[in-house]
């Protein structure tokens, strides 16, 4: 006979808080972890800069992915554990034991990854919006003077050419900024920069987009919790289960051998 499949195990909750005080310190811990991933970014990006478009767009949409989905099980993780939570707080609830604001908080509510994810990329997003506006086509710009040509630049004539390689602007502040959105966005960037100065800077100014895409994985995996959680539950019922028949096949097998033979 086929064996009757155990319905989804769906255990009820207290929903708690979507701005409760520890979606605020996720959202800080979050702001660490979008820091680790530009890192990743920085250093990947680096190392597989490739001369073949086809090549680049391959490695940073894996890249992407990569750290996308690394977000996403963080956030699975975190909701799931709050759920957890949740079916704890809705236990004590019945037997009628109090359960203090900050409790209830803390149990597990579908917007708040989405709300930690706020904060933790709020400095990021704010660093893109702002360059976003500021951000121009690159020029270019001379490079540094060889050291076996300076005692030339004494003299008349020649120096006058080579007094254009002495003119430094320094490091403005959108160069700077420059560096660091890049520094965060760098696999879309690495595509753009094989495409062309326009496409480089649409890149840019589209930069506020890019930095919200792997922690959108943490939103979204947040919100899967209850589901996680419900499949934990699931398999635990289906254990059970397994144990009930094994139990019992095993106590049928201890009542045959005990049972007296038929004698002859």
């Amino acid at each position: 006979m086929q064996k009757k499949p155990i319905p989804k195990v769906d255990k009820p909750i207290l929903i708690g808080s979507w701005h409760g005080r520890d979606a605020v310190k996720q959202g800080f811990k979050l702001m660490l972890s979008i820091l680790f991933v530009s890192v990743i970014y920085l250093i990947f990006s680096l190392l597989l800069s490739f001369d073949a478009l086809i090549l680049r767009v391959i490695t940073s949409l894996v890249l992407v992915v990569t750290t996308t989905a690394y977000l996403y099980n963080n956030g699975i993780t975190l909701g799931q554990n709050d759920a957890a939570y949740g079916e704890i707080m809705y236990t004590r609830k019945q037997e009628g034991k109090p359960i203090s604001p900050e409790e209830l908080a803390h149990s597990y509510h579908p917007a708040k990854g989405f709300f930690s994810l706020l904060i933790g990329v709020s400095p990021y997003l704010v660093l893109t919006l702002v360059f976003a506006c500021l951000t121009t086509i690159n020029t270019y710009t001379l490079g540094v003077l060889p050291s076996w040509l300076t005692h030339y630049t004494r003299q008349s004539g020649i120096g006058d050419a080579l007094a254009y390689y002495q003119s430094h602007d320094g490091l403005s502040a959108l160069s700077t900024l420059r560096i660091i959105v890049r520094s965060v966005t760098l696999p879309f960037i690495n595509v753009a920069s094989k495409l062309g100065d326009v496409a480089t800077l649409w890149a840019e100014r589209l930069s506020p987009l890019w930095v919200l895409v792997a922690p959108l994985g943490y939103g979204f995996g947040y919100a899967q919790g209850k589901n996680a959680r419900d499949k934990i539950n699931t398999g635990i019922a289906i254990g059970e289960q397994k144990k009930k028949r094994r139990a019992k096949r095993e106590r049928r097998e201890r009542d045959k051998k005990n049972s007296p033979r038929q004698l002859v």
